[in-house]
Parts: structure tokens; C-alpha cells; sequence
């Protein structure tokens, strides 16, 4: 009977921290202010894209692409795109392999030039981690604007019909509770650095 009590306590915990995740993970929208730098987080379909684009209308003088391949140069990653990049406003971030990383990275920058205000592009699924991650990363000086972007395999509004976007919630749902135990009850390495 205990692990009867036990079990069905977790399993409604674990129902209340998911519709808890899902009801306000699309809740991040863009508020369109012009900023010291857009970050982009590479990886996801379209990021670069719409960081390019952002930077091209003035949204931001400064573009920080993090989690850039090493053997990677501003021609090869805009190749795709018919936007003409100025390199002296570009700086390619290569060490991160994940989104923490990508933060503690990215901080460094910060740092260094004195940004102080950042429009993070990421995935509109992937907002709602990074976010959390850049905010407990970064000194609380920092603002941060979100700027989610579509991808063709992720329907933020019927997620539940289709069984990409379903893993795709499920992924996203344990990575950020992962990284939201981490960052809470254990010092992740080199982060208040």
C-alpha cells in the first residue's frame, strides 16, 4: 500500500510539473526593442536565418552565433542565405556543445565587450529551456529578449497530434527539468566565473 502511495504521488507530481511545462512553454514572444547583440543558438532549423535577418534590419549592431563547428567560417554559414553579413559584426562562439555551455560561453562575451542587453533565437520549443538556463547563467544586469523561431517539425499548436512534436515536448520537458535540479542544488562548473 505505501509503494502504492508512493507511485501514484510521483505519477501526479510528475502530470502537474508537465501541464505546468507545456501551458506556458510557448508564452515566450518577441518584444521587438533593439538590443547590444543577438545570440544565436545554432543547431535548429531557421536560427541563423532569423538572426541574420535581425541583424540586417538593426535590430541589434553585434551578432554572436554560438555552438558554431570549429572548421565553420561566416561564408559556409551563410551560404544559404541571401544576406550580405558584415564579418566585423559577427562572432562566432565554437567551444559550447550544449545549452548550458552555450550560456557560460556566451557570458564570457558578454563579458568582454560589455553587452548588456541580448535578443537570444533559438526554436520556439527550445525557448522556453534556454531562457531559464541564460537567465540563471548570465548576471542578472543582463536583459534578455526571446525571439522563438517556427520549425517545420514542431507545431506549437497541435503538438499532441504528431509524434515528432510530441518527443520533441517530452525532450525538451526532462532536459529543462534536468537542467532546472542541476542549476538549483548543484554548481555546475565554471559558472559563476
Amino acid at each position: 500500500m505505501k509503494t502504492y502511495i508512493i507511485v501514484i504521488s510521483v505519477l501526479i507530481l510528475a502530470a502537474y510539473l508537465f501541464i505546468s511545462f507545456i501551458h506556458n512553454m510557448s508564452g515566450y514572444k518577441d518584444a521587438g526593442m533593439s538590443s547590444d547583440v543577438i545570440v544565436v543558438l545554432t543547431g535548429g532549423t531557421g536560427r541563423i536565418e532569423t538572426g541574420a535577418s535581425l541583424l540586417s534590419k538593426g535590430r541589434a549592431p553585434f551578432l554572436i552565433l554560438s555552438g558554431v563547428n570549429r572548421e565553420s567560417d561566416l561564408k559556409s554559414i551563410f551560404f544559404k542565405t541571401n544576406i550580405d553579413i558584415d564579418s566585423k559584426r559577427v562572432i562566432l562562439e565554437t567551444s559550447s556543445k550544449s545549452t548550458y555551455e552555450n550560456a557560460v560561453e556566451v557570458k564570457a562575451i558578454l563579458k568582454e565587450k560589455g553587452f548588456k542587453d541580448i535578443v537570444l533565437v533559438t526554436s520556439n520549443y527550445h525557448t522556453k529551456r534556454a531562457f531559464y538556463i541564460f537567465r540563471k547563467v548570465l548576471p542578472p544586469d543582463v536583459k534578455i529578449q526571446t525571439h522563438p523561431v517556427s520549425t517545420p517539425n514542431f507545431d506549437e499548436n497541435r503538438w499532441w497530434q504528431h509524434a515528432t512534436s510530441i518527443g520533441i515536448v517530452v525532450m525538451e520537458f526532462i532536459k529543462f527539468y534536468w537542467y532546472k535540479v542541476q542549476l538549483y542544488f548543484y554548481t555546475i562548473p565554471y559558472i559563476n566565473n
